[in-house]
């Protein structure tokens, strides 16, 4: 049995949008005994309701919570401390914060940007205000803009890494200490699969660390240079069979 871990955007759909290719390879792949996670920024009820059919489980937040089924693989919450210190230095720059949690998600800084945010996840999921003790498991930031990536990546320089969401005045955010990669280190030994038999398919800043950790790191052919620069494997794009054409490479379908 192998593990197999995806990111969601750019890698396996566009916006929620799964190819025709990507879904018939992770059938051919679920079907030959291995095992499908997703691996992804977003939280785990975007993840489950939307891309639930062809996962076995899932890495979500960044790789600070690891699910499959009703079991809880990993958990690695922000602390508290971690929450008000990315508050003040996103503050500082005029941006806003979007902490998310497992059943609701709070909305700190920028009121200009607080519609934007919320309007990403599922209606009523973000709320203005952040409340006391919330269990935080990840973190999108609001720019103002695209262009004011730099003075996002500044702020939060040597704390978390800053991954935007193309021309949208947004990014989601890996706090360092724990990733994607940490996560699939977790789910590997947790579920008795040596790391040279898990592979993990990604495109984003954010997947360099999930493709160093797993025993086999493809990166797509839209992926950003330093995702290829971190890859044993670079396939083709997502619109053109990237998924398929890795999965084929490797003898996994």
């Amino acid at each position: 049995m192998k593990l197999v871990f995806f990111d969601i955007d750019g890698t396996l759909a566009r916006g929620k949008v799964v190819p025709e290719s990507a879904q018939e390879g992770l059938r051919q792949l679920r079907a030959n005994g291995n095992l499908v996670f997703i691996c992804t920024g977003r939280n785990p009820v975007y993840a489950q309701k939307n891309f639930g059919q062809y996962a076995d489980g899932f890495i979500c937040c960044n790789g600070r919570l690891a699910v499959r089924d009703d079991e809880i693989l990993f958990a690695g919450p922000l602390s508290q401390e971690q929450i008000r210190d990315l508050t003040r230095r996103i503050e500082e720059v005029d941006g806003g914060c979007c902490f998310l949690g497992l059943e609701e998600g709070g909305y700190v800084g920028n009121p200009t940007g607080y519609e934007v945010m919320a309007s990403v996840q599922d209606p009523g999921f973000v709320k203005q205000g952040l409340k006391d003790g919330m269990t935080v498991y990840s973190l999108d930031i609001y720019m103002g803009s695209a262009d004011r990536l730099d003075i996002m990546r500044k702020a939060l320089d040597g704390v978390a890494l800053v991954n935007p969401h193309g021309p949208h005045p947004s990014a989601d955010i890996t706090v360092l200490g724990v990733d994607k990669g940490t996560a699939i280190e977790h789910v590997a030994e947790k579920l008795g699969v040596a790391i040279e038999d898990t592979y993990a398919f990604g495109d984003g800043v954010n997947d360099v660390c999930m493709l160093e950790a797993a025993g086999h790191g493809v990166a797509m052919g839209n992926a950003v240079p330093e995702t290829k620069a971190a890859a044993e494997y670079i396939t083709t794009s997502i619109d053109q069979d990237g998924v398929y054409n890795g999965l084929k490479h490797y003898g996994l379908i």
